[in-house]
């Protein structure tokens, strides 16, 4: 019997032996897998921290390029300044051509509006709107050919045909300067326009082109 118990007692302890080496040696499987795992994450965040910080010095350096490109004075407030400029000597200049410019062998018309407050002109037909905009207190810088194009055409001069509608907001506050065939420089013709809408404007208001009967 005691060396029947002294074997069993043997056995238990070569039992647990065996567990506490397969424990450890799982513990040390799983703490090297766990320290690789972690390498590898550490390398990841390395590489994305990496790009992340390479990405700000990028967009830090694109934005003091902006600032310099945007500062007072720089390339782009000068192109600014220029495009302005020439932008509004454009315009200018169109008033000057407006103004030299008085073929009497074409036929237009201006519009003046009186009183304090804007109205809405329109020019047009069945097929098409030649003008539709709001105009302001006093003689608009618009030609309206009715009879051949001007030699020299500007963004003011506007062709529309003679049989066209003509629509304003404000009966009675716009008046049309006609300048006939074969006069220069001086209305033949002051229209106050009393109703909202007139239809073959030049029947209308019995103006002379040349051809028609």
């Amino acid at each position: 019997m005691p060396i029947a118990k002294k074997k069993k007692t043997k056995d238990f302890s070569s039992f647990f032996g065996m567990l506490f080496f397969t424990i450890v040696i799982v513990s040390v499987i799983l703490s090297v897998g766990n320290f690789v795992r972690y390498s590898q994450l550490l390398k990841q965040y390395n590489e994305l921290k990496e790009y992340v910080n390479n990405k700000v010095s990028e967009m830090k350096a694109e934005n003091e390029k902006l600032k310099d490109l945007l500062a007072p004075n720089s390339l782009v407030d000068k192109y600014i300044a220029a495009a302005n400029y020439l932008r509004d000597f454009g315009y200018d200049f169109e008033k000057i051509l407006v103004a030299l410019n008085d073929d009497p062998t074409t036929g237009y018309f201006m519009v003046f509006v009186v009183g304090n407050e804007t109205s809405w002109f329109t020019v047009k037909d069945k097929e098409k709107t030649y003008f539709s905009g709001e105009l302001k207190p006093g003689l608009s810088n618009y030609r309206f050919f009715y009879f051949k194009e001007p030699r020299i055409k500007t963004n003011y001069d506007i062709i529309v045909p003679p049989n066209a509608t003509i629509t304003v907001g404000k009966a009675g506050k716009v008046y049309l300067l006609f300048y006939g065939v074969g006069l220069k420089f001086h209305p033949t013709k002051v229209v106050q326009l009393t109703e909202t809408s007139y239809e073959n404007f030049a029947a209308k208001f019995s103006l002379y082109i040349p051809g028609n009967q």
